[in-house]
């Protein structure tokens, strides 16, 4: 006579998706350990159904936060404008962060994981892993030839650093402004918070997804990758702090694609009034200059930028002493190129100041004197040295095969 043993029923509150991965879970410790990615997607399922049980959320909106509820039905859902992901990350945010929910789900995850505390980076990294359910398959694909990782697994490294875990999201009252994107930037610039926070959110998911907004690591300072040190959190709460940042944001969020890698497509720079910066000559090769995290950071504060910009030409400089001349020159013109995009972003905004004389915007006229004559000392420069036109080189967009170095460790 063979002895079956009863399969446990599943306790009050418990969703059929947390049976499985608690199966799942057992398989684990007994074959291959789990990675922190799905150790966490497991822990965040079962507080999820835990507040579930307690009371603390409806299953109609756990189902929305644990992707049960398909992209299609969030504008019925949530009263939302479209059927994007974004948005089930901002509702997550919510729900899971907003007021006394954030200590709530903490209390949870200590309870599931039998700890004393929970960071707010770990809290940080199990949203990441919760709200890309919707994007990991096209995120996680790598570019052809390339050594650095997805950019699903850099955003989660981003998400591991904070997130967008501000000051203003975990534990604060808040209310996501589920409206289109054009009014969600107006009422953001006219002061809104709830606004603001919502854009923040959704814009810092789009540039962290696709790898713009990446961890703080030191060798981004040290590789020129970025001109100073910060956090995912820190460089989000610069950006919501002003109209550019904000409007950077609303771009981020705009031109994101869920469906496509990050290396299929490129956000696009913008200035302080909200166009598209362009490059070339004429109306045929005109188009979006590509987003870098530098011009990300610089666009967060310009005058971090400005003095980290300074630091690192004065270590390039001493590194410079020894470098071959085609090195030298290809640090120079790097140097060049920043430093013009640095001063004519200045003078843009000198020139637009609402600050009626005195004091003049552009200064003294000592200042202005002396800024004008070093501007032309430039220009006359670059035109005595134009490159021959006929050297019959062609212009192409630059492999960027340096980049690969400072992926290794992400």
């Amino acid at each position: 006579m063979t002895t079956q043993t009863a399969m446990p029923l599943p306790t009050p509150g418990t969703s059929f998706v947390t049976m499985v991965e608690n199966l799942v879970a057992g398989e684990h410790l007994e074959k291959n350990p789990w990675t922190p990615d799905a150790m966490w997607h497991n822990i965040a399922n079962q507080a999820v159904d835990a507040l579930v049980a307690r009371g603390e959320l409806r299953r109609d909106e756990a189902d929305i936060i644990t992707g049960l509820t398909p992209l299609e039905e969030l504008p019925t859902a949530l009263d939302c404008p479209d059927p994007s992901p974004i948005w089930r990350c901002v509702y997550t945010a919510y729900r899971l962060t907003a007021g006394s929910s954030f200590g709530e789900t903490k209390a949870e995850i200590r309870n599931i994981m039998a700890r004393r505390a929970v960071t707010n980076k770990q809290f940080s990294f199990m949203l990441g892993v919760v709200i890309d359910r919707d994007i990991r398959r096209a995120k996680a694909r790598k570019e052809p030839g390339s050594r650095r990782p997805s950019s699903l697994q850099r955003a989660r490294n981003a998400f591991g650093d904070g997130g967008f875990l501000t000051e203003d999201v975990p534990g604060r009252h808040w209310i996501p402004a589920f409206m289109p994107l054009p009014q969600l930037l107006e009422r953001a610039l006219a002061g809104d918070r709830d606004a603001r926070i919502t854009l923040m959110i959704g814009g810092g998911f789009a540039l962290m997804m696709d790898g713009y907004l990446t961890r703080d690591r030191e060798s981004k300072l040290f590789e020129g990758n970025a001109p100073f040190r910060g956090s995912p959190p820190a460089i989000l709460t610069d950006l919501a702090g002003h109209e550019h940042g904000l409007r950077m944001l609303a771009t981020a969020w705009e031109y994101w694609d869920p469906t496509k890698p990050a290396h299929d497509y490129d956000i696009p720079v913008i200035n302080a009034d909200g166009s598209l910066v362009v490059t070339g000559d004429t109306r045929e090769t005109r188009s979006p200059e590509r987003l870098t995290e530098y011009k990300l950071y610089e666009i967060a504060s310009p005058s971090k930028a400005m003095a980290g910009f300074l630091k690192q030409q004065e270590a390039r400089k001493a590194r410079n002493q020894a470098a071959s001349p085609v090195d030298r020159d290809r640090d120079n013109r790097e140097r060049l190129a920043i430093a013009l995009d640095i001063a004519k972003d200045a003078a843009t905004a000198l020139e637009n100041s609402a600050v009626s004389p005195p004091p003049h915007p552009f200064g003294t006229q000592e200042e202005w004197e002396r800024a004008r004559s070093t501007a032309q000392e430039v220009y006359d420069t670059l035109v005595r040295n134009r490159p021959d036109p006929g050297e019959g080189y062609i212009e192409s967009a630059d492999p960027e095969e340096d980049e690969d170095a400072q992926y290794d460790d992400e």
